[in-house]
């Protein structure tokens, strides 16, 4: 595995490690990106961080990297989706992330991320 492949799969680690730990830490503030309709809301943000944690590790660790880079392939399009579902709720937003213009930002650094993991994926 390259260098290249293996520094990107640290900084993603470190990313989903950050933000899965937040999520748990601090649920409260994670609970307003998940869509209104969505059932348990809280439960939901628990479970995202508890994935988020582990796929850090996994991508850690160069036998299961692989495998984390799939998953977080799978798990930063999932909340591209989501963000795109904030887009029905832009008007009279007040803060910049929650604008048509914030909300799109959102998805592409997400399927940024998600070109990372397939970066790594394929090694």
């Amino acid at each position: 595995m390259s260098l290249a492949v293996t520094v990107v799969a640290w900084i993603l680690a470190a990313l989903l490690l950050v933000v899965g730990v937040a999520h748990l830490a601090a649920p409260g503030k994670v609970e307003p990106l998940v869509p209104e309709w969505w059932p348990s809301k809280r439960l939901t943000v628990y479970v995202s961080g508890l994935a988020e944690v582990a796929i850090g590790i996994g991508l850690l660790v160069p036998v299961t990297r692989p495998w984390a880079a799939g998953v977080a392939v799978l798990i930063f399009l999932a909340y591209t989706l989501v963000h795109l579902d904030d887009l029905r709720h832009t008007s009279g937003a007040t803060r910049f992330g929650d604008t048509t213009g914030g909300v799109v930002t959102r998805g592409v650094v997400n399927l940024a991320y998600a070109g990372l993991a397939v970066f790594v994926l394929l090694g």
